[in-house]
């Protein structure tokens, strides 16, 4: 099975070309470029490095969110076209299990932060499940820092440019049970999508373009200041 995986749901950038489990070929990007610039090309590339036409796909990939609002719309506009064209099913799959999954063997629990300006972050807690596919506890939300901390008594690992941004609050309120992740597995990986993609494939969660709705759990500063 041919899978085209995108994530465009923070300031980086990744697509991946996979069949079945393997990542054929994947990149990834973090630069001042706007992802509508980028996203396109970046695709074509991959699909010409990896000998596979567009109308070759079964199944697409993508962070639904949350994120930034202008880069899901971006990932997910684009998403659906190809789908939609080539009239296969897509798999929406969380920002945060995607930067989860770069920590497949964590025998703590695995806190991704994403910064969500305005003094918060979006966040979940979750455990490596089978095949290192991560399993959430509790749900998926934006809160401040400080509330998240506190309420966190195990032995936790952070990740993403939130645990970047709040590193120093985070080595403050949880001195002996925080642990940081290497910064390079601070980027969301489009392989990472596509294996969870894949999952949700066999697990009869999928949907088709015209279905496919971004999860940004809060509205946008312009809608709030409406």
């Amino acid at each position: 099975m041919n899978i085209l995986a995108i994530d465009t749901s923070t300031d980086s950038a990744s697509v991946a070309l996979l069949d079945d489990e393997n990542v054929l070929v994947e990149f990834c990007f973090n630069t001042k470029r706007r992802h509508e610039e980028t996203l396109l090309d970046a695709i074509d590339t991959l699909l010409s490095h990896g000998g596979v036409k567009p109308s070759e796909i079964d199944l697409f990939a993508v962070t639904v969110g949350p994120g930034s609002f202008t880069g899901l719309r971006v990932g997910l506009s684009t998403t659906k076209g190809l789908a939609f064209a080539a009239k296969r099913p897509i798999a929406g799959v969380s920002t945060l299990a995607a930067l989860a999954f770069n920590i497949p063997d964590c025998k703590n629990a695995i806190c991704p932060m994403l910064d969500a300006r305005r003094g918060e972050i979006y966040t979940a807690i979750y455990s490596v499940g089978k095949g290192g596919i991560p399993e959430i506890i509790g749900e998926e939300r934006v809160t401040t820092p400080e509330k998240l901390l506190c309420e966190l008594n195990d032995d936790t690992m952070f990740l993403g440019d939130g645990a970047t941004l709040y590193a120093g609050m985070v080595r403050e309120m949880l001195p002996e049970r925080s642990f940081f992740a290497p910064p390079f597995f601070n980027y969301i990986r489009a392989g990472a999508v596509g294996l969870i993609g894949l999952k949700k494939y066999f697990d009869g969660d999928i949907v088709q373009a015209d279905n496919l709705v971004p999860i940004y759990l809060r509205s946008s500063y312009a809608e709030t200041q409406g």
